[in-house]
């Protein structure tokens, strides 16, 4: 029997070899990758996202007229008072009101009543001045409440525009609406509040930046006496320990419904 020469035993290796050479250059080239943005994946420098610049601001310092507005109501009509030592300042954003930030102090013992019984409204001034400790009527210089505004939310308008001369030669206001979220302390104790405020814008000369706002309440600002505990109790009209205690339960739940009145000046 004749023995198959050496290319005969090796045709199946080379035919494999032959084959496989066949298959990779038939195979088709394999595609580039598709893109997506960004399409360099090192852009220069110049392309790349700036960090965000800081908002500018406008600083507005609150003066004399600036006025806190109190109503309190007690089973002999309502009193009406006023703190009228208000300080304080805004950082206002004219293009994006809604990053403004400020804070409004105002000094307790300059707390004054008044309403249509005047015997009341000493009786209930004398009652605060006690719970704050405002002794003497004020020798406790110093006690503030304080709010400090540290967002607002549904601004309207975003962006106080800038004013056109009139033929008269007046500038016509801005105004803007919002609700101001911030921390209230009173009596050493902070919670949280909206306020709806509206603000007011005149000009001057200049007539891209205001020179002046005025910031008032669009509705009250409702403070719970108890929950900042302050007990308006008068221990005089209490015959016994039991009318005490009740007295002093029903009147430290009082609530105080307050309003402002803000003028501030451009700095």
């Amino acid at each position: 029997m004749n023995r198959p020469g050496i290319l005969q035993r090796s045709a199946p290796f080379f035919a494999v070899i032959v084959g496989v050479l066949g298959a990779l250059g038939c195979s088709p080239k394999k595609s580039k990758p598709v893109h997506s943005e960004p399409w360099l994946a090192h852009p220069p420098a110049s392309a790349q996202a700036a960090p965000d610049a800081a908002i500018a601001t406008t600083r507005y310092r609150l003066d004399e007229r600036s006025v806190i507005r109190l109503e309190l109501a007690t089973k002999r009509g309502k009193v009406h008072g006023k703190l009228t030592r208000v300080h304080g300042e805004f950082e206002i954003a004219l293009g994006a009101l809604s990053q403004s930030r400020g804070q409004v102090q105002a000094e307790l013992d300059s707390l004054a009543l008044d309403g249509d019984d005047d015997a009341n409204a000493a009786d209930w001034l004398a009652r605060a001045q006690s719970a704050l400790g405002l002794a003497d009527g004020g020798a406790r210089v110093g006690a503030l409440a304080t709010f400090d505004v540290t967002a607002l939310d549904d601004v309207s308008p975003e962006v106080i525009e800038p004013a056109h001369a009139s033929d008269a030669g007046t500038t016509a206001p801005r105004r803007a609406r919002a609700i101001a979220d911030g921390d209230f302390l009173l009596h050493g104790f902070r919670v949280q509040k909206r306020a709806p405020l509206e603000a007011e814008f005149s000009f001057g000369s200049d007539l891209e930046v205001p020179a002046a706002v005025v910031i008032r309440s669009r509705g009250p600002l409702v403070v719970s006496l108890e929950t900042h505990e302050i007990h308006l109790h008068g221990a005089e009209n209490a015959r016994k320990s039991g009318e005490k205690r009740r007295n002093r339960a029903a009147e430290s739940g009082h609530d105080v419904r307050v309003s402002v009145e803000l003028y501030g000046t451009k700095d």
